[in-house]
């Protein structure tokens, strides 16, 4: 059996020729921009994704207990690493994507799978050979899902001037991660034996933790309950709503131009060496780790005195950097890290709970005392972004309780 038979086994919805979805790349590039971040949960902002493509999910297994055991920064690496290596496979297409904290969501082009498996291949041996982890991936036809009665939508929306970022509605992400993580059904979506390699090339890891201004930096997710999309729409609303009663969104950001700090250390250089090496010794990290720990020291100089050194601007940067951040998306769960003070907090906790109490929605919040900030760099001139978390655990400790109301109010995610 050859390869494409092999998948078409595997991924049982691929029935049609594997150039099918070519004259769909652009789908996401072609998007109108969203501008305002109310208008990412009104439904009218969203378009349908292509039924070629497909919904690519990593994972950290035991992703809980390595935060717990204090590998917070070795599980979000892993997530935004599952970014760049998909986005280097793919320069060409402009890949709709959410980061989760100890994973990533993506969408591809049918097209490209085979590039797309051998790069989560790659990231597999990354995870396994550099930092002890299994990295659970898995590919889920958007076909299928439709089969199944679920809707994969995305919005672009415009979070700065040179970064847009995807938004995603409908109940299909939700059900093809369960459908990956199902001990019976997840087998048929795992991504086959073959060729592995992983383009690392942009993954930078130089930050400091970046402690909170206001009291703490706490890791929000938020999903409604309802099942019609209009009444999702205005509970989110509310949600944003009762949270700018408190604090505009500037005033939130968990990432600010003096808080950021570059490091230095070999501590706070490893695990970018880890990734861009994919071992945790010998010639080709301490190559990484060199050049990181160089590229570091010309950097914090630059950014001292205000200067330029070929496309790195050190007075502006760091403005960049605060501008293109990842702080708030959605897919159909709202995700926020938020610097709030201890009263505003409280005040917003006691303002979901009401709303869990109400039956609208379940939460999860994660409160820590600094921020985590993983970049990927494709220029220093304006083509970078920058994936914030919430240090300790954020997203993935936040969904801890988020999973525990879900059971206590016994629902499932993903259903419907």
């Amino acid at each position: 059996m050859d390869d494409h038979a092999d998948r078409s086994t595997r991924y049982a919805a691929r029935v049609e020729p594997e150039d099918s979805g070519r004259h769909d790349e652009a789908f996401f590039a072609s998007l109108p921009e969203v501008s305002a971040f109310t208008e990412v949960v009104a439904p009218g902002s969203y378009r349908d994704a292509p039924a070629t493509w497909l919904v690519v999910v990593t994972d950290v297994r035991g992703s809980t207990r390595a935060i717990e055991a204090g590998r917070y920064k070795d599980v979000n690496a892993l997530g935004v690493a599952s970014i760049v290596a998909l986005r280097n496979a793919l320069p060409e297409v402009d890949i709709p994507y959410v980061f989760g904290g100890d994973g990533a969501t993506l969408l591809v082009p049918r097209a490209a799978l085979a590039r797309a498996e051998t790069a989560l291949r790659g990231l597999q041996h990354l995870a396994q050979d550099a930092f002890g982890l299994e990295l659970r991936v898995g590919v889920v036809p958007i076909a299928e899902l439709i089969a199944a009665g679920h809707s994969v939508r995305v919005a672009r929306y415009r979070a700065s001037p040179t970064v847009c970022l995807a938004m995603f509605a409908g109940s299909g992400l939700l059900t093809a991660e369960r459908w990956i993580k199902d001990p019976e059904r997840g087998a048929r979506f795992a991504v086959p034996e073959g060729d592995a390699a992983a383009d690392l090339e942009g993954f930078e890891c130089r930050w400091r933790p970046v402690r909170s201004r206001r009291g703490a930096v706490i890791s929000l997710l938020v999903m409604a309950l309802a099942s019609e999309d209009a009444h999702r729409a205005a509970t989110y609303r509310r949600v944003l709503e009762q949270l700018e009663a408190l604090c505009d969104h500037e005033t939130a950001r968990p990432v600010s131009v003096r808080g950021l700090k570059l490091g230095g250390s070999r501590a706070d250089l490893g695990v970018e060496a880890r990734v861009r090496s994919g071992a945790t010794a010998g010639a080709a990290y301490d190559a990484a780790l060199r050049r990181a720990h160089r590229q570091t020291l010309i950097g914090r100089a630059l950014v001292a005195v205000g200067t330029r050194a070929g496309s790195f601007d050190g007075k502006v940067y760091r403005e960049e950097l605060v501008s293109n951040t990842d702080f708030r998306k959605f897919d159909e769960t709202l995700r926020m890290v938020l610097d709030l003070s201890d009263v505003d907090c409280e005040a917003y906790r006691n303002a979901l709970e009401a709303e869990r109490r109400a039956g609208e929605l379940v939460y999860g919040m994660h409160r820590a005392a600094a921020a985590l900030v993983t970049c990927f760099v494709r220029s220093y001139a304006g083509d970078h972004l920058h994936f914030v978390d919430g240090a300790d655990g954020g997203y993935a400790l936040a969904a801890k309780e988020l999973k525990a109301q879900l059971a206590g109010a016994n629902l499932q995610p993903g259903a419907g």
